[in-house]
């Protein structure tokens, strides 16, 4: 196959709105169009803050399967959630895995970096496209898994099968080819940092079910002020043409699972055009219903162990992989992640009980801390205007010493017309002193 089939992924490939064939599917399941228009509205607006496309990819117009009060249960990419430094720190790849390896968890190995200025302790240091080449022509261990430093959903991941010595390129897992400066020009489009690890290996009780790719469970951690509980677990598995098990990817199977017991749920396939339920592996055959996934007490023990290494962290999205190491810790979102893995394959939300309760409690203290610091601000305000009126008195005012001058002037001063009248009509002071003048004389 040629080298211009294989493009590394820069964008999810999401199916196509199409309101009027899902409006039309809606109203043969019995939902009218105005009520339904009328629950979209009411969701969009409530709470949960469900997008029309979200509507239809929960079905929530599904009147049988759900109740009012559960559709109000469901919470959309934009709904409501507690911001967290950890979202944007764990999304850092190499950061994630120095601290749980520093913490001692089983994590993929790193065989190389490819960064201008980082490094990652017992992995190689790629710099430059000609170092690139060396190690992916001498050093590199195959089978290896690429990804970018930072994307999410398996963006701009290539699952490497070996390297190819007479062609100069590298074989991907699904028989495809790339040359090598090709590869390297498309890690570019990173802005050249990208990982190589070792390629895991299935456990060997999963390949009879799912054959030997690696697939991971989305296990959803709360983390608040009493510990750490697993509310909710999806099964991720890659369809045969898909190097990575995102779910965004056509072809590939999500499979609810019971925290508790491990048990398979629901499971969907994703289509070209939604999602489609099925009770077997389109591949191996084998069936969905009434299994177990393996080992799933390893599972949940090794992410309720690591849970409460992220201080703050309250939604943990985790990403565990049962290989032949047994589980392994490979992402992590900060924030939960995409809320699809944990509401799809099931009959209610995430807003309910403990989830809801700590939304509600975090949007109180975050409510309470806003006026404190508002309370705070002012306070402070208030004490600098009254050190800034201590240290600068005002002036005093002159308007009564101007009133004081003017009053002065109004009794010493007359008017000409009054001299005159005073001068024509003297008093007895005047004729007193005319009588002393002429004795003097």
């Amino acid at each position: 196959m040629s080298n211009d089939s294989f493009q590394l992924d820069t964008e999810r490939k999401l199916p196509a709105l199409d309101y009027l064939n899902w409006m039309l599917k809606a109203a043969k399941n019995g939902k009218g169009i105005g009520a339904m228009l009328k629950e979209m509205t009411s969701l969009q607006f409530g709470k949960g803050k469900i997008q029309p496309e979200e509507y239809f990819l929960y079905q929530l117009y599904d009147d049988e399967r759900y109740t009012p009060e559960a559709k109000r249960t469901f919470v959309g990419i934009n709904g409501p959630t507690v911001p967290s430094p950890w979202a944007k720190v764990v999304n850092d790849k190499p950061t994630l895995t120095a601290m749980l390896r520093g913490l001692d968890f089983p994590i993929p190995e790193t065989q190389a970096i490819v960064h201008p200025d980082r490094s990652f302790g017992g992995a190689f240091t790629l710099r430059t496209p000609d170092e690139i080449r060396k190690f992916l022509r001498e050093d590199a261990e195959y089978p290896i898994f690429g990804k970018p430093f930072d994307s999410a959903c398996s963006l701009g991941t290539a699952n490497i099968k070996e390297f190819d010595y007479a062609a100069d390129a590298l074989i991907l897992s699904d028989g495809r080819s790339v040359s090598l400066d090709d590869f390297i020009d498309q890690i570019k489009r990173f802005d050249s940092k990208y990982l190589f690890q070792s390629l895991m290996r299935t456990h060997e009780s999963l390949i009879p079910i799912v054959g030997e790719r690696v697939c991971t469970v989305r296990m959803y951690v709360i983390s608040d002020d009493q510990g750490c509980e697993l509310l909710r677990a999806s099964w991720k598995i890659p369809g045969f043409a898909n190097g990575a098990d995102n779910f965004w990817r056509t072809g590939n199977i999500l499979a609810g699972i019971e925290v508790e017991t491990g048990k398979i749920g629901r499971t969907l396939r994703r289509t070209k055009d939604g999602t489609e339920p099925i009770t077997e592996h389109p591949l191996t055959g084998h069936s969905f219903e009434d299994l177990v996934f393996p080992h799933w007490d390893e599972m949940r023990e090794i992410v309720l162990k690591a849970a409460p290494n992220l201080p703050g962290c309250h939604f943990q999205g985790w990403d565990v992989a049962l290989t032949d190491r047994g589980p392994i810790l490979v992402e992590l979102e900060g924030d939960g992640g995409d809320p699809i893995m944990e509401q799809l394959c099931f009959d209610t939300g995430l807003l309910q009980g403990r989830f809801l309760r700590f939304l509600d409690k975090s949007k109180e203290i975050a409510k309470q801390e806003k006026a404190e610091s508002k309370a705070h601000k002012l306070a402070k305000l208030k004490r600098n205007m009254a050190v800034l009126s201590k240290n600068n008195p005002a002036p005093e005012s002159s308007e009564p010493a101007e009133a004081d001058a003017a009053s002065s002037a109004e009794t010493t001063t007359e008017s000409p017309t009054a001299t005159a009248a005073s001068e024509k009509q003297p008093g007895p002071s005047g004729d007193k002193a005319q009588s002393t003048e002429q004795a003097a004389v």
